[in-house]
Order: structure tokens, then C-alpha cells, then sequence
């Protein structure tokens, strides 16, 4: 039975993962406080601990002793709304990171897995196209965090694989993200609102998302070290938005808000490397738009 260490242990992603890892793993449920360990209390394999980001130098004396297969690193503070352009809250994640890092090195973990973003690569151009919007701190701190490990992994021998994310989406999804905010705006009768939706982008499945994470954490020696996670599909945001809207019902308001000026480059959302390593994504966005529908349905959100 291989062993997981999950920090981010309540958020979304962390949630369903640790949910699907129960079923044939022993997994060490990481998080921030002592009241979200009853999430956990059903789930077979799990063992909930405390310990914030801040605390992560201590977090070997708060782990039970093991050999641990994967330690993947999900926490990071300031994932919604405004907080994604307070500079201060974003740029101690990237510290956090290392941290987290140097505590999976000493936990023994084989792998150490981390979650990025698309955004990155909009970091990364954005001194060269001038973007002053706000929510590139985020994006500009993930970049922060990509370099740094990647020097820290490399001055302390560790295998590290650094999962760049798009848009996840599915079923409990409140996060507040583009779609969770569509899906909710629709679901209450109200238009839900937006800039142009020009640009090329992808959404993927949560369960797609969580699929590609096992294969990254447990594979065998990679020749990557960062890979892009989706389902492989690439259109415009408006022709996303409008098949949620034909399929929930209701409008959507294209083209009501400022343009932002961000710009995504269609090539960044196609990668053939976890295809090569054997992922093969179940879900289409219909098909994920339809499992949310039917959530919704049963929970009358």
C-alpha cells in the first residue's frame, strides 16, 4: 500500500484527491485547522494533522513515523478574489513551497509533487506586454516558487515534479473560479458577467485532474519535471461559457466587463507529456458540465 503526504488537504482538489488515494492508500491529510479534520473521519487510510505553512520546519514531529512514497504540496494562501493580488500573502506561498520541500526530504518521501499554474506563463511575459492586472501576483508567485524549488531540488538531490494547472472544474466546486462562478450565477437565475472571452483556454475534470496527479506522483523515473495537466481540449472562452449556458439554462453576458489585456497563447494548453506516461482523460467539459448539473441537482444549490 503506498503512502501519500497531501498539504491543501481541504481545499478542492485536495479533497477529492485524498477522497480517491483512501480507497488503497495510507494518506497523511495535511492541514490548517484542527476543525477540517472531521472531513476526513470516514475515509479508510487517512490520518488528518495540523500544521500551518508557517509551521512547516516542525511538521516531521507532527507526522507519524513511516516511509512515504509521494509528499504532494497543494497549500497556498490567497487562492480567492482579491487575495490573489496581495502581495504579501502570495509572495511567502513561494517560501512555502521550499519549506515544504525540505520537510518532505526529511519525512524520506520519494517524490515531491506540487501544484502550478497556467499563470505562470503569463508571468512570465508579462514585464514584456506590460500587464498591470492585479491577479498576476499570483501567477507572478507560482513562477517565484517554480524557480526557487527548482534550485533547492537541484542543490539537494531531490526528484521533484511541478504539475502546471488550468481551469479544474466538477461536482462541489465553490471555489468561486470562472466556472464555479458561472455555474452558480446560472443556477440562481441571475446573467453571470464577462470581458471579451476571446481568449484560447481549457477547463478539466476534477477526477481527470486527480488521475494525472496519481500517475505523476507514483511513476517511475519521469524525463520531465514539469508537466501541463488537461484534458487536451482548447477553445475560446466564449464558446465554453455559452455551452454551459445552453446547458444549465439561462444567459451569459459576454463582453460587460473591462478587458483585462491578459493573453493566452493557444499552444500553452496542449502538452503530449503525461499522455506518454500512459494518462488517457475520461471526461470531456460537457461531460464534466453535466456531472456538476446533476450535483446541483441533488444538493439544490
Amino acid at each position: 500500500m503506498k503512502k501519500w503526504i497531501v498539504t491543501g488537504a481541504t481545499g478542492f482538489i485536495g479533497r477529492n484527491l485524498i477522497s480517491h488515494l483512501s480507497r488503497d492508500h495510507e494518506v497523511v491529510a495535511v492541514m490548517h485547522h484542527a476543525s477540517s479534520g472531521r472531513l476526513f473521519d470516514a475515509m479508510p487510510h487517512v490520518k488528518a494533522v495540523v500544521c500551518p505553512m508557517e509551521e512547516y520546519g516542525l511538521l516531521e514531529d507532527r507526522i507519524p513515523e513511516n516511509t512515504y512514497d509521494v509528499f504532494c504540496h497543494l497549500a497556498w494562501a490567497g487562492t480567492k478574489r482579491a487575495a490573489r493580488a496581495d502581495y504579501a500573502v502570495q509572495s511567502a506561498n513561494a517560501r512555502f513551497v521550499c519549506d515544504a520541500a525540505l520537510a518532505s526530504k526529511r519525512l524520506g518521501c520519494r517524490r515531491f509533487l506540487v501544484a502550478g499554474t497556467i499563470t505562470e506563463r503569463i508571468a512570465a511575459d508579462a514585464l514584456k506586454r506590460h500587464y498591470v492586472a492585479g491577479h498576476l501576483v499570483y501567477g507572478l508567485s507560482k513562477l517565484y516558487a517554480h524557480k526557487l524549488l527548482s534550485i533547492l531540488a537541484s542543490r539537494e538531490g531531490m526528484d521533484y515534479v511541478w504539475a502546471q494547472l488550468g481551469n479544474i472544474y466538477g461536482r462541489g466546486d465553490e471555489t468561486g473560479n470562472l466556472l464555479s462562478y458561472t455555474v452558480k450565477e446560472l443556477a440562481a437565475g441571475r446573467v453571470p458577467t464577462y470581458g471579451p472571452c476571446q481568449q484560447p483556454i481549457n477547463f478539466t475534470y476534477i477526477d481527470d485532474v486527480i488521475a494525472a496527479f496519481q500517475i505523476l506522483g507514483e511513476a517511475g523515473n519521469l524525463p520531465k519535471q514539469t508537466y501541463f495537466v488537461s484534458n487536451g481540449e482548447c477553445r475560446k472562452l466564449v464558446d465554453y461559457l455559452m455551452s454551459v449556458a445552453s446547458m444549465l439554462g439561462g444567459d451569459v453576458a459576454i463582453g460587460q466587463r473591462e478587458d483585462d489585456g491578459v493573453r493566452y497563447d493557444a499552444a500553452w494548453f496542449h502538452d503530449d507529456g503525461l499522455k506518454e506516461l500512459g494518462f488517457s482523460p475520461r471526461y470531456t467539459f460537457e461531460d464534466g458540465v453535466q456531472e456538476m448539473k446533476e450535483w446541483l441537482h441533488g444538493n439544490k444549490v
